[in-house]
């Protein structure tokens, strides 16, 4: 075999392709490696380029717009020759901006031009309002010989002093990590199919076919997020775009786990951590981190997210049927299905398709703890790591499929009540949500804190307006099934499948007990969370159900219960193919359900892809205008705020007066606020601060203690007589801190265990047999 795969990587195709691998890696080494592309102007070097505006020198030298007016492209710089990558530009200015009749403030920004096409992105960055210096990042898509650095006054006062250009060589290595660690994945997995391919032996094969089938699966439902613009024009693509800028910045403050995004809001702070589990955003932030721009992180993110998803289901539905070919036809449903697609590129969901990605585990572990036989040991303990890491990733990526799955599954588990108080399958479920409780403890005990305070507008008791709104958000029929582009259904395919297992059943045919029971129990859910999502479902009397009513009534939108229907209608079409199959009929079944899949994709992506539109999210520092009508910077949305807070276009109105002490300056400054102020009358007064409140905010240099003000702000109580500097930051509070112990601990014996556990494993099998 050795000799058959060193003849197979000495074919000249294959030399060919590592010969190409080496060229790129080196040329990208000797594109990092080269002194980075400096540029510096001085404010006399700016050129006007202004039709309207009339440009002039500020008292201090900046040049640009000095009297209010309407915004367009007032200055640029002299041309530049600029290699691809990316651009720190810093920039001394000042701008007093104007407002739009909504209130809004302007906001001015940069960006780069070129005559010549394809060379510059066109993402324009904008500056902070409240400084006089800035940082941006801009970028440059192919080498280019004259670029020119363009300044947009969007409205009001606006006039510019030195700026300086410079490539960012960080990046430019990261490019060469990026592309050997590609390189290395790729003929992995080449040699893992020339080992298959020359070995006799045919499991590895069909493994090997499997993953290249799960990579093509994935690669599909990615196809979009290959264009310009793909997968970034979703309806919640800004907010999840900023909460992995929100989670970088953070990071690189040193907070870690991240409570509070303290850029966010204008530097005001924004705390959705502390409400919505992100730790897979974790993923894209550190790439962040290492130069990868925004929207190339959450385009690895999501292609890893898939692929997960894609494997998660193969090895789910595997585990159920026994069967690989409807384990792939299955994985292809589920990932194709027009709710999923609806979730990434229309939605943008980035938490709800997620948590789609560990759906399957829960009835695979449940398959194992009521089949129609007691479960064996390793069958309760497969079924309890399952649980504990679908509920755990669940409760990390979207509480409301978090919601509507634990209440689907105490329902089931009152429907067998009898088998639940078994002695092994309620000690599984009792471990599950023990573990899942000890590895989570660092996200749950802040979320119980917050949520049990009944302080933040996510607490907000729901009303009749509440639920008729929910009523009609509803599908329509032919949403259900599909039929449009903007369709958030099951699909004809999964229509189909369940339509084909009813007929079986009606046709009394001879299915086995577990597949007539485990389809039976999916249809039903399917059919019952297919009419949840319509507008036909009575939203409104559920106002009246003690408990259940206003916990379902906070899935905010009724077509969310497509999360559960897609995967009960897979497991009833699943059932379908594997009673099938014993009827060497599976094949045919399989490739129609494939083939009408593949065409609602095709109708799905031709009306996706004319949308597709190149936006932008600033790379650095102050987060910009997505569109016309908002400031991202406040884009993060209102629901994790203090109930009391009233928020404005651009900041928060400062309500009931709060501060009483003579107040010189307020800074910020890597998570820390700084306030200098002097206290005269000799008794103690207070301070308000522009952060919002939220618990662990302390004072940690300098006389004094927090609290929370009238206005939902952070207020600072000032000692008679004060005259200096306090210093006040986010620290998280003692009961989290041991919480986040926990989780570590807990974590940490996991893996020492599953460590053990493998080693045991290759030793059993080293040592020779007896006798």
């Amino acid at each position: 075999m050795k000799e058959k795969i060193q003849a197979y990587l000495r074919k000249p195709a294959v030399l060919g392709l590592l010969a190409v691998q080496l060229l790129v890696v080196a040329f990208a080494l000797a594109a990092a490696l080269r002194p980075a592309a400096a540029y510096t102007f001085t404010a006399d070097q700016w050129e006007s380029i202004a039709q309207e505006s009339k440009i002039d020198y500020d008292e201090d030298g900046r040049i640009g717009v000095t009297e209010m007016t309407d915004g367009e492209d007032i200055l640029q710089t002299p041309p530049m020759t600029l290699p691809k990558g990316h651009y720190t530009v810093t920039l001394d200015y000042n701008y007093i901006p104007g407002r739009l009749a909504s209130g809004r403030e302007h906001h001015s920004c940069l960006y780069l031009k070129s005559d010549e096409p394809l060379t510059v992105t066109g993402e324009e960055a904008a500056l902070n309002i409240d400084r006089q210096q800035d940082t941006v990042v801009l970028n440059v898509r192919q080498n280019a010989s004259i670029v020119r650095l363009v300044a947009h006054n969007d409205g009001g006062i606006f006039t510019l002093g030195n700026v300086q250009i410079r490539q960012d060589m960080r990046y430019a290595m990261v490019c060469v990590l990026g592309w050997a660690l590609c390189f290395a994945v790729l003929d992995a997995l080449m040699l893992a199919f020339a080992r298959a391919a020359c070995g006799t032996d045919a499991e590895p094969k069909k493994k090997m076919a499997c993953l290249l089938a799960l990579l093509t699966i994935t690669l599909l439902t990615f196809v979009p997020m290959l264009l310009d613009g793909g997968g970034l024009s979703g309806h919640d693509w800004v907010f999840h775009l900023s909460r992995i800028e929100g989670i970088a910045n953070s990071l690189r403050e040193g907070q870690f786990p991240v409570r509070i995004y303290t850029q966010a809001k204008d530097g005001y702070g924004y705390a959705s951590s502390l409400f919505y589990g992100e730790i897979l955003l974790y993923f894209p932030a550190a790439l962040r981190l290492l130069g990868v721009s925004v929207q190339q992180a959450y385009h690895i993110y999501a292609f890893a997210v898939l692929f997960v998803t894609a494997y998660v289901t193969f090895y789910a539905l595997r585990q159920i049927f026994g069967s690989r070919k409807i384990a792939l036809a299955g994985s292809a449903l589920y990932m194709l299905a027009p709710y999923h697609l609806h979730n990434i590129y229309i939605r943008m969901a980035v938490g709800e398709y997620a948590a789609q990605a560990f759906l399957l585990l829960i009835p695979a572990a449940l398959c194992l703890l009521y089949g129609t036989t007691p479960p064996t040991k390793q069958q309760a303990r497969k079924a309890w790591w399952q649980l504990t890491l679908a509920f755990s990733m669940l409760l990390q990526t979207h509480l409301l499929t978090l919601e509507l799955v634990t209440l689907l599954c105490a329902l089931f588990c009152l429907c067998n009540l009898r088998r639940t108080f078994t002695k092994r399958v309620f000690s599984v479920w009792a471990a599950a949500v023990g573990m899942v409780a000890a590895l989570n403890a660092w996200f749950l005990v802040p979320l119980l804190t917050l949520m049990l305070s009944g302080d933040y507008d996510v607490m907000q008791e729901l009303n009749r307006v509440d639920a008729l709104n929910l009523q009609k958000w509803g599908s329509s029929f032919a949403g259900l099934l599909g039929l449009d582009a903007e369709a958030q259904g099951i699909g004809l395919a999964l229509f189909l499948g369940t339509a084909c297992f009813l007929l079986c059943i009606l046709a009394g045919k001879e299915m086995t007990d577990r597949e007539r029971r485990l389809g039976l129990w999916s249809t039903t859910l399917g059919v019952l969370s297919c009419f949840m999502s319509t507008s036909t479902f009575p939203w409104n009397d559920l106002l009246h159900v003690p408990v259940l009513g206003s916990m379902l009534l906070k899935i905010q939108f009724p077509w969310r219960c497509m999360a559960l229907a897609i995967p009960a209608l897979l497991l009833a079409t699943c059932c379908t193919l594997s009673y099938l199959q014993r009827r060497a009929a599976a094949k045919n079944m399989g490739a129609m359900l494939l083939a009408v899949t593949l065409a609602g994709v095709m109708l799905f992506y031709s009306g996706y892809l004319p949308t597709i539109s190149e936006k932008y999210l600033g790379d650095a520092s102050q987060l910009i205008y997505a569109d016309d009508y908002t400031n991202v910077g406040w884009y993060y949305d209102g629901l994790y705020l203090p109930s009391e807070i009233i928020q404005t276009w651009d900041g928060f109105d400062e309500g009931e007066p709060v501060t009483t002490v003579t107040v010189e300056s307020i800074t910020r400054e890597d998570g820390v606020t700084s306030l200098t102020c002097s206290e005269m009358t000799g008794q103690n007064q207070h301070a308000e601060l522009p952060l919002v409140y939220y618990p662990g905010y302390k004072v940690v240099e300098g006389p004094g203690t927090t609290f929370k003000t009238v206005n939902g702000l952070v207020g600072v109580t000032v000692p008679a007589n004060y005259s200096g500097t306090i210093r006040v930051a986010f620290r998280e509070p003692k009961c989290w801190l041991l919480a986040n112990g926990v989780s570590a601990i807990t974590a940490l014996g996991i893996a020492v265990l599953a460590i053990r556990k493998k080693k045991s494993r290759a030793a059993a099998k080293a040592r020779p047999a007896k006798g």
